[in-house]
């Protein structure tokens, strides 16, 4: 998606930055995981092609992903540990619902929290910069971690279980909205749900102890010359 081609989201306990090249080795070796492999559903690439995949999701309307970092690590490439993503895929919503996935694919990097603080960053940035107000999550009956987290700790409910999929269907609706004053100044304005906050959310998130950056150029983007090195602001 290109709405986050150069953010960065930084919080307390993890980074949420653009899926770039540079990302797509650390991420093809997560994959060779026969572990991760079940618990995403997913099938192994080869690295030629998880770059191509890295390309087409970087231009993809209905796909936004972030590859989260650990910040207990020096940021750049070695402070990857997982990612989360959004899928557009409601025929009936196109525009309001989608589905949310996560994976702290790091075993270090598990249990400190970042799994729940990337979700609450991820639904605060999509629901008032992307206008989504409903999150919908599909878990294997299997994967006892992944619904502890979102029906458990981020409070999503069950909507419906599949027999034949062996998956249950978690969702969450964001209840976000923000008071818009008029330009005027005499405190008149109007309360805004999704799909009305403009630009707001880059107001509302510092607020809220979400740092907001720019990828290129920043500390968690690799070097591009000699010695370079780049502090956190």
């Amino acid at each position: 998606m290109r709405h986050n081609a150069n953010l960065v989201l930084r919080g307390a306990r993890c980074t949420l930055v653009p899926y770039r090249r540079e990302h797509v080795p650390r991420y093809h070796e997560w994959m060779k995981d026969p572990a991760i492999q079940a618990a995403t559903a997913s099938e192994p690439l080869s690295l030629d092609k998880e770059h191509e995949m890295c390309e087409e999701w970087a231009s993809d309307e209905a796909k936004c992903t972030f590859i989260l970092c650990d910040n207990t690590l020096p940021p750049g490439v070695d402070a990857m540990c997982g990612d989360v993503n959004l899928f557009w895929n409601d025929h009936d919503d196109p525009k309001h619902t989608a589905e949310i996935e996560i994976m702290v694919a790091e075993t270090g990097s598990r249990r400190k929290g970042i799994a729940v603080e990337a979700i609450e960053v991820f639904i605060a940035y999509a629901h008032m910069a992307l206008g989504v107000n409903t999150f919908r999550a599909k878990i294997g009956f299997d994967n006892a971690p992944s619904l502890a987290l979102f029906r458990d700790k981020m409070g999503f409910e069950e909507k419906s279980r599949s027999d034949v999929f062996r998956e249950v269907t978690l969702e969450k609706r964001s209840t976000i909205a923000l008071f818009i004053q008029d330009e005027d100044g005499d405190g008149d304005g109007e309360w805004v749900g999704t799909g009305e906050m403009g630009d707001a959310w880059r107001l509302a998130l510092p607020r809220w102890g979400i740092e907001i950056l720019e990828y290129d150029g920043g500390a968690y983007a690799p070097p591009t010359g000699p010695n370079r090195e780049v502090a956190m602001s």
